[in-house]
This record gives structure tokens, C-alpha cells and sequence, in this order.
């Protein structure tokens, strides 16, 4: 199973690409969850400083990997494979 967090924030005009992305992932595989945190939460503001992001959107990968902007399907999958 893969644990995926999408940092976003409301004035992000790329989230809903990111978003739009994951969603296609997790239709695709069934192994993968999706948590989404805004940057504007103490939750999502906790995450972006524990892995340095400055920046969103922003997809960490099990706590492991971490993309700033849009990834590929494919990009994604190959890190969860």
C-alpha cells in the first residue's frame, strides 16, 4: 500500500492539475491512498517544513519521496513500484 500526501493551497493554480493526476493514479491502482493537506492547516504546514517544501503542489510518496509541482502518471508510478 502507498501513502501519498498532496500539499496544496486555495491560490495554487496548479493544484487541481496535481490533483487531477493523483485522482487517475488511484483509479489505475487500487494500493494507492490519497491525503490531501493545505499548507494554510498546522497539518499541512507541518509536512511542508519536516521535508523542506517551499512550494506547492507538492507530493510526498510514503514518507520517502517528494515531487514539487506536477509529476507524470508515470512518474508516480514508477516511485510506488
Amino acid at each position: 500500500m502507498a501513502e501519498i500526501k498532496l500539499l496544496t493551497s486555495p491560490t495554487c493554480p496548479y493544484c487541481p492539475k496535481a490533483r487531477e493526476v493523483l485522482k487517475k493514479l488511484t483509479e489505475k491502482r487500487k494500493d494507492v491512498v490519497v491525503l490531501e493537506l493545505s499548507v494554510t492547516t498546522d497539518e499541512g504546514m507541518k509536512e511542508a517544513l519536516r521535508f523542506g517544501i517551499k512550494s506547492v503542489p507538492a507530493i510526498i510518496v510514503n514518507d520517502e519521496y517528494v515531487f514539487v509541482g506536477v509529476p507524470a502518471l508515470e512518474e508516480l508510478e514508477n516511485v510506488i513500484d
